[in-house]
């Protein structure tokens, strides 16, 4: 009986954890969705960024910051890298800068936990650098 009983409990537990990871079809709907483009904006530490991302399908990125600090001097940058999504984050790995490569020991790579907000509209977490940003579908050649 005791034996029964661990049993049907590991199936419990085993039905829930299934039951919990998204499934291959929601990861690839999420992903769709992420291609395009994406404007977002961070205020840290008097230090107000505003980003235009595009996100192709094929797995590349392009994005333009444009940076203001707390003397209202304005300073853009260009990235280009690779982007791919692993379930629950948004990955990029920045590759390039105005157009000129980096070493492969200077790529800087950024992770978010995304949550869907709507078709227009999602939200990253970036647990590293603990902030949240939320990011809007923007018009084709949009600018910071």
């Amino acid at each position: 009986m005791r034996a029964l009983k661990l049993l049907v409990l590991a199936l419990l537990l085993i039905a829930i954890v299934s039951c919990e990871k998204k499934s291959p079809l929601a990861e690839d709907n999420i992903r769709q969705k992420l291609v395009g483009t994406w404007l977002s904006e961070i205020d840290f530490e008097g230090t107000k960024t505003r980003a235009v991302t595009k996100v192709d399908q094929d797995g590349a990125f392009r994005e333009i910051e444009k940076f203001v600090d707390s003397k209202g001097e304005a300073v853009e940058v260009s990235y280009a890298g690779e982007w791919s999504f692993d379930g629950t984050n948004f990955k990029r790995k920045y590759m390039s800068k105005d157009g000129r490569p980096l070493p492969s020991s200077k790529f800087e790579y950024a992770t978010y936990a995304v949550s869907m907000v709507g078709e227009g509209e999602f939200v990253g977490v970036d647990k590293i650098q603990q902030r949240t940003v939320r990011f809007a579908r923007a018009d084709e050649g949009a600018r910071p």
